[in-house]
């Protein structure tokens, strides 16, 4: 009897455990939510670009997409939402920036553009055209700037259902519009 009762222990024990682990992980119920809304990469369908993440990155979780061609290539929705900021800083930060809201607390933001295609209040599709990459703000040379955030808290990215690699360099091949 005293061997049943200590298993049911040891049994409740890491039941508690790993019900404390899911809930010490939130990072895990963030990617699940990002591929609940299933955001894409933000480029012409096809296209092959470096994502680079750094621990000296700031905000750290963040993604510059970079390819030595980068310069006025298309930059598009990673879902459909809301465009709530069109900002340009001048040679400062994220220079011409974007800001769309997804719904459900989820936003994309994408810095450094060349250009705007869309005005602050549009509705866009997934894959809708909404700027330029560009070299605007504190950037060095041409590539996008990119965040997820969740309810304002830059999260870990998520496109087409997979996690981008932390800390360096993951090649992505965009499947946006395909």
């Amino acid at each position: 009897m005293a061997t049943v009762s200590v298993k049911r222990s040891v049994t409740a024990l890491a039941t508690s455990a790993a019900a404390l682990l899911a809930l010490a992980t939130p990072a895990l119920a963030s990617d699940v939510s990002a591929q609940a809304i299933n955001l894409r990469t933000p480029f012409d369908c096809g296209q092959v670009w470096n994502a680079n993440t750094r621990t000296n990155h700031n905000p750290q979780l963040s993604v510059d997409f970079q390819r030595s061609d980068a310069n006025n290539k298309n930059v598009r929705s990673s879902a459909a939402g809301k465009v709530v900021t069109r900002r340009d800083l001048g040679n400062t930060s994220y220079g011409r920036y974007l800001v769309i809201d997804h719904g459900g607390g989820w936003q994309t933001l994408y810095a450094h553009l060349n250009s705007f295609n869309v005005s602050l209040g549009q509705s866009v599709s997934t894959g809708t055209i909404i700027g330029k990459v560009g070299s605007t703000g504190g950037s060095t040379g041409p590539h996008l700037h990119y965040e997820q955030k969740l309810n304002g808290a830059v999260q870990r990215v998520v496109l087409n259902g997979k996690a981008v690699v932390y800390y360096g360099n993951t090649s992505i091949t965009s499947s946006t519009g395909c």
